[in-house]
């Protein structure tokens, strides 16, 4: 699938509906089709930040938070002799992290750290340095613009459209541009509802499908007979 800048909608905007407006105005009603829409293109991403005053904030594309972790080993031992960083440890741990089986982006040597998220900032017990955030982030153009499909190119130009002419409707105190604007807005929904629809189903989908569908813990289909815990 691919990605292509949100100003692709402008152009089309002018080609289907003949309309022209600003760049500035067409870029603030557009990214507020793209959050209608709700479609987030991301990829992995990550972020090293200082917490100062028990708070760190998050990267503007920051959608969903993978872990967060501090620049040590993770060489912590709980029992009745020992509570905390267990020194005899750290070597063995870091002799460890030298072979790891597995290359993954998931995966980090670091010590995870405990946190809670508010709003756009992560809060934590004291102060840390050098924290990383592994966070999946809003894939960007050079301008900070989220990149889309075709299918979102679509429903954005014709939201642009339908605010558009309501706006000039409303305006101009004109019922005809008003209702004309209100067909519009059901060619938005339509093409808001097919840009929500993935372009192709892969079988791990239609696996996670079926498995929400029939499970074998149900007798027949549409009544579970799971314990209540």
């Amino acid at each position: 699938m691919e990605l292509m800048n949100i100003k692709s909608a402008f152009s089309l905007l002018n080609t289907l509906y003949g309309i022209t407006i600003k760049e500035s105005d067409f870029e603030e009603i557009a990214l507020n089709a793209w959050e209608l829409i709700g479609n987030k293109h991301t990829e992995l991403k990550e972020y090293i930040g200082d917490v100062e005053g028990g708070f760190l904030r998050l990267p503007c594309d920051c959608v969903e938070i993978e872990s967060v972790s501090l620049p040590i080993v993770d060489a912590n031992t709980t029992g009745t002799l020992i509570d905390g960083l267990d020194t005899d440890s750290i070597s063995i741990e870091r002799y460890i992290e030298l072979r790891p089986n597995f290359d993954s982006p998931y995966y980090n040597e670091e010590k995870l750290v405990k946190y809670k998220q508010a709003g756009d900032k992560l809060q934590f017990d004291k102060d840390y340095k050098n924290v990383l955030v592994v966070y999946h982030g809003v894939i960007m153009d050079e301008n900070d613009l989220p990149l889309i499909n075709d299918k979102e190119m679509r429903a954005i130009a014709t939201y642009v459209a339908y605010a558009t002419t309501y706006k000039e409707g409303l305006m101009k105190k004109d019922g005809n541009i008003v209702n004309m604007a209100n067909m519009m807005k059901q060619d938005w929904w339509k093409a808001c509802n097919a840009a929500r629809v993935t372009h192709t189903l892969s079988q791990n989908d239609m696996d996670a499908i079926l498995d929400a569908k029939t499970t074998f813990d149900r007798k027949r289909y549409g009544k579970s007979f799971k314990p209540i815990k």
